[in-house]
């Protein structure tokens, strides 16, 4: 059956701690990079943003998605967009789980984001100048994680079993400029280890 409304109450998002609150923004952040740049462009400075700016966002963030969920309900094309940050956020998040500073969803999908924007520009889909856009804005917002060889290794493991493997192949959506994305792209360790040292600068 069809939705036939989407309710948000924003005020909830009073109760919310910022952690967690920084943690749903990672989806928004997502959208405008996958689907808007003028959108995305709106986040690079959060300090100027009142909550009437945020509601305006929320209500953006969820056109954008029901828009592309409408196009591809079955996900077989443009909704694997939705993925991107997803691929290596989701065994970031698995890696950490069990540790002693476990990351809330958004925070991996953050550093995902960042991977995968870095690999997007190795692979020469993504400008130098926008992938550190993409890099000093989502930084700002997001206390970094620390890496060692160790959880690298173990989360380069961890891609094997992402649901989005097709024929024992992991598929990246990545970002073909800000706005746009390159779906089902094949991305050898080799440029997930770089985009993770890189990372760490």
């Amino acid at each position: 059956m069809t939705p036939q409304l989407l309710l948000i109450d924003t005020r909830f998002l009073d109760t919310l701690p910022q952690r967690e609150m920084r943690s749903g923004l990672a989806e928004m952040l997502k959208h405008g990079l996958i689907c808007d740049a003028n959108y995305w462009n709106q986040f690079r400075d959060l300090n100027s943003l009142d909550t009437a700016d945020l509601d305006q966002l929320i209500y953006q963030s969820a056109v954008i998605k029901n828009t592309i969920v409408k196009q591809d309900p079955t996900e077989n094309g443009i909704r694997k967009a939705l993925n991107f940050g997803h691929t290596l956020g989701h065994a970031i998040e698995s890696h950490f789980i069990e540790s002693t500073t476990p990351l809330l969803h958004g925070e991996a999908i953050a550093v995902g984001m960042v991977l995968e924007s870095h690999i997007s520009m190795q692979k020469n889909l993504l400008s130098t100048e926008d992938y550190q856009k993409i890099k000093a804005t989502i930084k700002s917002i997001y206390q970094d994680v620390s890496f060692d060889d160790d959880d690298i290794k173990n989360i380069l493991n961890l891609l094997i079993h992402d649901k989005k493997n097709e024929y024992g192949k992991i598929q990246f959506v990545l970002l073909n400029g800000i706005g746009n994305t390159s779906l089902n792209q094949l991305v050898d360790n080799e440029l997930i280890i770089t985009s993770f040292n890189d990372y760490k600068l």
